[in-house]
């Protein structure tokens, strides 16, 4: 048998078993007409219906918020709202620097910062290095704030201070592992 007659055969095949997968017509439901035909005869010509529009939205003067009480987006900050921070003694102030240094120091040894760090010194860009060291500043952040939670104010300045100095320019890690390179030879 050759391409054409098996072509021919396999289609009447299979149109012979869509035929026989296809529904019965129930005996109660009547043929649907392909195009609804619709008669505007029962329209009357010119007149107008009055429609019933539903009412989707309240007035504008019933919604929630639009009184004194309403949403500002920004808050004005209140004096009595802000709470007062307690005063510290030289002493407790002087124990929270030192514990800070030795948590700040324990917190950049730790291995993500540490890779991090590394990164940020082989980057190709300069906006590379800088999203680095930002990584690196809130890893070393969150780690410090995870190790005591007590200066978790005084971390939040630190954290600020180095992101905005990042922001600003080149950060004096960067810039001092660029002066330790060595400089270009001079000619003898």
């Amino acid at each position: 048998m050759d391409y054409p007659t098996k072509y021919l055969v396999g289609s009447i095949f299979g149109a012979l078993i869509l035929q026989a997968q296809e529904p019965a017509p129930s005996p109660t439901a009547g043929r649907l007409p392909l195009r609804p035909h619709f008669d505007d005869s029962g329209m009357p010509q010119g007149a107008q219906q009055q429609q019933n529009v539903p009412e989707l939205l309240p007035k504008s003067d019933a919604l929630p918020g639009t009184g004194a009480g309403a949403f500002d987006p920004i808050p004005i900050p209140n004096a009595s709202a802000t709470p007062t921070p307690t005063p510290i003694s030289p002493e407790e102030q002087k124990r929270n620097e030192t514990r800070f240094a030795e948590i700040r120091s324990s917190a950049m040894r730790g291995a993500r910062p540490i890779f991090l760090l590394e990164q940020s010194r082989s980057a190709l860009t300069d906006e590379g290095r800088k999203n680095f060291l930002r990584a690196y500043y809130y890893s070393v952040c969150a780690e410090m704030r995870r190790m005591e939670p007590g200066l978790k104010p005084m971390i939040n300045t630190f954290e600020q201070e180095q992101i905005h100095s990042l922001a600003k320019g080149r950060s004096p890690l960067v810039t001092v592992a660029h002066r330790s390179k060595p400089g270009p030879r001079k000619k003898r």
